[in-house]
């Protein structure tokens, strides 16, 4: 069997409804991009035999693959290994792709870039400060939801970094790590995913994420230590997020929410820097 181009990856764990909404535009037909051309690889951290029974029979063309159960930025890089592509597309389970995604993506390659990012957008909005989703309408993010990286150039800077165990930053990462490889990454308007509107996890979870946020302050350099910077930053981005949303009960639960996620990081960042530094230690005894 010929090799496809495209190996698609989508990282999953017991989200099925949202996942069936994404396979389904990318069932053969669905996608303008003839089907022989790319491949779709479930990459599952979850609950991988009822995963699998149900793949079976509502998509038995995917290929569903175990991931390690370290995160998502392990469970993409096990997707990665089981890929038969010379391009590796990355999307959420809770994408929407759009019929034209890959085929934006297969014009762009014909370019010298060996690293393509699309646009994502939510065309539903944002109703609640509580509701989340990482739009991208202007490149230069490289969200992890929506890009094509050539698979030896994901190779050659040693893919997604899985000490990264949370659902954050690991992508930011990745696309540090590319610029500092002197990798072009190209702009694709029309590589378009729509990713609806999420609620938010709990505060304290929000807290935690902000582990993976101090570990790749430290990586990439930050001045150190990094706690008034970090609590700054998501204090006032959650703030504006709250006052540009319609006022109600979701603004009193996102301001409680916020208070849960100061009080995590409060409790925790110290550890969390001491932590970094040990992983990263400065040059010149910063």
């Amino acid at each position: 069997m010929t090799a496809p181009v495209w190996s698609v990856v989508i990282p999953t764990r017991d989200r099925r409804q949202a996942l069936a909404e994404c396979l389904r535009r990318l069932a053969a037909g669905a996608q303008s991009l003839d089907a022989v051309q790319y491949e779709v690889i479930v990459s599952d951290d979850g609950d991988f035999d009822a995963t699998d029974a149900w793949l079976r029979a509502e998509a038995p063309w995917a290929r569903h693959v175990r991931g390690s159960g370290r995160g998502p930025a392990a469970n993409r890089n096990a997707g990665v290994r089981a890929a038969r592509g010379t391009w590796i597309v990355f999307a959420d389970d809770d994408v929407l792709p759009s019929a034209g995604w890959l085929a934006a993506y297969a014009v762009a390659a014909a370019t010298d870039a060996p690293v393509l990012e699309g646009r994502t957008t939510c065309v539903a909005g944002l109703r609640s400060p509580r509701d989340h989703a990482p739009e991208n309408n202007a490149g230069g993010a490289l969200w992890s939801c929506n890009f094509a990286i050539r698979r030896s150039v994901f190779e050659q800077v040693g893919g997604f970094d899985e000490g990264f165990v949370f659902p954050h930053m690991e992508d930011a990462d990745l696309r540090e790590r590319l610029r500092a490889a002197h990798q072009a990454i190209a702009w694709v308007s029309d590589a378009i995913v729509d990713h609806p509107p999420r609620r938010q996890p709990p505060g304290a979870r929000l807290g935690a994420y902000r582990q993976a946020e101090v570990r790749f302050l430290y990586k990439h350099g930050a001045p150190r230590p990094v706690r008034r910077a970090l609590m700054r930053n998501f204090v006032l981005g959650r703030l504006v997020n709250i006052r540009a949303r319609p006022k109600g009960l979701d603004s009193l639960l996102a301001l409680a929410a916020l208070a849960a996620e100061c009080w995590h990081v409060a409790r925790h960042i110290d550890a969390w820097e001491r932590a970094a530094a040990r992983e990263f230690p400065a040059a010149g005894g910063q």
